[in-house]
């Protein structure tokens, strides 16, 4: 299935355990404030996170009737309050040619009479994710980042992300089509991009709920281009913005955030999710019930750490997803690895390696560790108790480490063990080795 084999199937996330195993973690409070966006905006505002301009609200169909439509500068967005999966949102581009008519994203027209019909259906509850009355939100449309405008010409593109005990664990860019009326939704049709969490480097992406894609149309160029090796601008803050939205709702413990990209502003959220969808685990061809379970009961410490977890912990194999420029390198049993302290080309430290394809995480010795500058606080991502051959407990450091191994640069973890009696004070584990041939030989 779309390339995707029965290891890494396994891992994903189903709805049923879902539903049953992680959505307990949003309580009562928190899917109420997530399912009216108006209540979402004002507790993101009050916390400093960015959010788009509210223009007017809407409680009744007087108020509907009595407002003068004609204040709008035509570059707007009708949606409810309560709504869900993108139904019910007219995106409004510009003004029409005559007075009272506006443009939408697919460049239909609209009268101020639609507009009106739209909001009373709104406010009926049409919309509505129980069938419930409702209101409606009219607020400003983002200025698309000049990047996007390359992707797309039908609406504005959004980066989801999933967060889950503060950590950043998913994401995806969904870019709208045609065919989607604008909508950055996959089940209306939008294209949706797996995303690498260390770099922000689009890996993989499929159309609709499952349909894969290898190219997208470039609209500056002119032409298709690999969907893979699209860097989304700003994606520190995307993701600085994403775990601010769990701290500001503390009572969402699995979290789906909508991010777009102004280019004026930078990173604004235009709703959470407490039920997101799980199509983002095609979009990654990854799954998120192994990554959820490396984050369980990490204390994190800062919005700086959470987002340091994610990069360590979920960062892909970057050079091999998105294209092998270099043929496949050979390791020999003992390696020379070059460990990176600081800034600059020369700030380095040579450590010679064993490599031990049984072990899944490199390790590092402990007094290597200390003696580098590596065991400060914040070098240490958390730590992970384990039982000893003796039967002893005790909790191990994990690092995020960065590191050379034959001109290959590798940003992991790793485990912070006593190899103070062996001859290599530095093991390398299968995890990082992807890409590389191990021979027994010794040269």
């Amino acid at each position: 299935m779309l390339g995707i084999n029965l290891k890494q199937y396994r891992q994903f996330l189903t709805i049923n355990e879902r539903n049953k195993m992680y959505l307990r973690r949003n309580s009562v409070k928190g899917r109420l404030i997530a399912d009216s966006k108006w209540k979402t905006k004002r507790i993101l505002a009050k916390a400093g996170v960015g959010v788009p301009k509210m223009l007017i609200k809407f409680k009744t169909v007087t108020g509907v009737e009595k407002y003068d439509w004609n204040k709008l500068d035509g570059n707007f967005v009708v949606k409810p309050v309560s709504g869900y999966g993108g139904d019910g949102i007219v995106i409004v581009r510009k003004r029409g040619k005559w007075a009272g008519e506006w443009q939408k994203m697919d460049g239909e027209t609209v009268t101020t009479h639609n507009l009106k019909m739209h909001c009373r259906e709104i406010l009926a509850g049409k919309y509505s994710l129980h069938g419930m009355p409702d209101s409606v939100l009219v607020e400003e449309r983002i200025k698309i980042h000049p990047m996007f405008l390359n992707l797309t010409k039908s609406g504005t593109p959004d980066i989801r992300v999933i967060v889950y005990n503060n950590i950043p664990v998913m994401a995806m860019l969904r870019v709208p089509t045609e065919k989607s009326g604008g909508k950055a939704n996959l089940q209306q049709g939008a294209i949706g991009m797996g995303v690498d969490m260390a770099t922000g480097i689009t890996t993989f992406a499929i159309m609709g709920k499952g349909e894969e894609i290898k190219r997208i149309y470039d609209f500056k160029k002119k032409k298709k281009i690999k969907v893979n090796g699209i860097k989304i601008p700003m994606w520190k803050e995307i993701l600085e913005t994403a775990v601010s939205c769990q701290k500001a709702i503390p009572e969402l413990g699995f979290m789906g955030v909508d991010v777009v990209l102004d280019k004026d502003k930078g990173p604004e959220v235009l709703e959470v999710n407490h039920r997101s969808g799980l199509s983002i685990q095609i979009c990654n061809k990854a799954g998120l019930k192994q990554r959820i379970l490396r984050v369980e009961g990490i204390p994190v410490r800062s919005v700086n750490h959470a987002i340091t977890l994610s990069r360590y912990l979920f960062g892909e194999s970057f050079f091999e997803k998105v294209e092998a420029k270099e043929m496949a390198k050979v390791v020999e049993p003992l390696e020379i690895v070059k460990i990176k302290l600081g800034k600059g080309k020369k700030n380095v430290r040579e450590v010679r390696a064993k490599v031990d394809t049984g072990a899944f995480r490199s390790s590092i010795d402990r007094n290597l560790a200390s003696e580098l500058g590596l065991l400060v606080e914040n070098k240490v991502l958390y730590y992970r108790h384990y039982r000893s051959s003796l039967g002893k407990h005790k909790d191990r450091p994990v690092i995020g480490l960065t590191f050379w191994l034959k001109g290959k640069k590798v940003i992991t973890a790793v485990n912070v063990a006593d190899r103070h009696k062996l001859r290599t004070k530095f093991l390398l584990g299968r995890k990082d080795l992807e890409g590389f041939l191990v021979t027994a030989r010794r040269s």
